[in-house]
């Protein structure tokens, strides 16, 4: 099971050509545009001294001068080679881990000061092989999950608009567990970069890390708040951090400074702007952290696109979630958050129709996800488009087309959205897939549907 960091190839090629040193000594201002407000929300009295953030990658060069005095072995791990000290080898391919976790912590002796400064920093490398399998991978997102606040992740399957993959049964075990269970029963923050993909036509919703009921994942805006020409956006995108098109300074290998963009940037600037809300408000759970960012992102912030609307007056788009990141009005709003409680869960299977009728869903009083679990089988899945429409009239794009994927069939695939965060669930949701390709054999088009799921409160 191969895995790739999230770079987009214009990084890996400024890193190759730019001296390094040319940018020690300067550090980020984080006046990215548009803003996301950090400096605010470090001047409203917030850090994260209280957080422990850990980076999951290729390694971290803990003596950094930015990172040692963060950096917690307690918290931090080699899943390659099986020893305490996660260090990378030297090489301009590895330092990717280092760069996410100077956007986090850095402690701004050197590079500048990471957006979660002074959290504790673990470190889990699990990339720098050629093949994972799933036992190591669900252990590495499951180590120390009661120490660990946040998990920041910026890797996934090829982003080459022909690759599905899904977290195999002991990841996807681990991050389940670890959002439920973890933090002492606040629940494990994983953060997912959404993806690079999009000039290859490539869609997050066949990203089944990021196309996850338990994960957070964040789209990229650039300087202009428009998406990135690069960036993967799907029905489970929450939210966006800008820095899009910047290079943006950050901690590198053996002390020294470097640049990054990319998805890659957008998990890790999530991950600190999340610990500075867990800063303001130890308590919040997992679920009150997607609350609040579901209620605090800006989406007038964002460009170039027309937000859709649900019936709880959430203004949303598959590239962006529901606006920019806004770290101030995020914390202010940690500071006094009333925790939402226990979720609740409407499940309704032997689904034989496109309509599915949740009239009696008991608990669930406003939605927070959406979870489809079924299989398509069609010779070229690429063709085939799927979205789902509330009782209310709010329609979400499930799975888009893919012109470049031909292979066949999407087997036991879970679809999820965010887009009615808010709505009653009560009533008839109509359920569309339609495929694109005129099929000579009807009969080779199926959709077999196992499950359709409702949480929230």
């Amino acid at each position: 099971m191969k895995r790739k960091v999230r770079q987009i190839k214009s990084e890996v090629q400024v890193l190759l050509k730019v001296c390094l040193s040319v940018f020690e000594n300067k550090s980020p201002d984080w006046n990215l545009l548009p803003s996301m407000r950090i400096r605010e929300a470090w001047e409203a009295g917030f850090n994260a001294s209280r957080v422990t953030v850990a980076v999951v990658d290729d390694g971290v060069d803990v003596a950094h001068v930015d990172l040692r005095s963060a950096f917690s072995p307690d918290v931090s791990f080699d899943f390659v080679k099986f020893g305490s000290l996660p260090i990378p080898a030297v090489s301009k391919d590895t330092q990717h881990g280092t760069q996410c976790a100077g956007l986090v912590a850095m402690e701004g002796n050197q590079c500048g000061l990471g957006v979660g400064h002074g959290a504790t920093l673990g470190a889990i490398r699990l990339l720098g092989q050629d093949t994972l399998n799933d036992a190591l991978e669900g252990d590495a997102l499951a180590f120390q999950k009661n120490l660990i606040d946040i998990y920041s992740v910026s890797w996934g399957p090829k982003d080459d608009g022909l690759t599905a993959e899904k977290p195999a049964k002991f990841t996807q075990e681990a991050i389940r567990n670890g959002a439920i269970h973890g933090r002492k029963g606040l629940g494990n923050i994983f953060v997912w970069a959404s993806g690079n993909g999009g000039m290859n036509g490539d869609n997050c919703a066949l990203d089944g890390y990021v196309s996850n009921e338990y994960t957070i994942s964040f789209g990229v805006v650039d300087s202009t708040g428009a998406p990135a020409s690069y960036a993967e956006g799907c029905s489970s995108v929450l939210a966006a951090v800008s820095g899009g098109d910047s290079m943006i300074q950050t901690t590198g290998l053996e002390s020294k400074c470097s640049v990054i963009s990319g998805s890659s940037a957008s998990a890790a600037i999530a991950s600190g702007v999340i610990a500075l809300a867990l800063e303001a408000n130890p308590t919040l759970s997992q679920r009150d952290i997607q609350h609040l960012i579901v209620h605090t992102a800006n989406p007038s912030a964002i460009r170039d696109i027309t937000f859709f609307e649900n019936a709880a007056g959430l203004k949303f788009h598959p590239s962006v979630g529901f606006g920019l990141l806004d770290a101030q009005k995020l914390v202010e709003r940690a500071a006094t958050w009333q925790n939402v409680g226990e979720q609740k869960v409407c499940r309704k299977t032997k689904l034989l129709s496109g309509d599915i009728d949740v009239t009696d869903c008991v608990g669930v009083t406003r939605t927070e996800r959406v979870i489809l679990t079924g299989s398509v089988i069609h010779p070229h899945r690429g063709q085939v488009r799927m979205h789902i429409e509330s009782p209310h009239g709010t329609v979400s794009e499930l799975l888009p087309l893919r012109s470049k994927d031909e292979s066949s069939d999407l087997l036991e695939w879970d679809f999820v959205s965010v887009h009615f965060f808010g709505e009653s669930p009560k009533g008839v949701w109509k359920l569309r897939v339609i495929s694109e390709e005129d099929l000579k054999d009807p009969e080779s088009f199926r959709v077999k549907l196992t499950e359709f799921k409702i949480t929230g409160t």
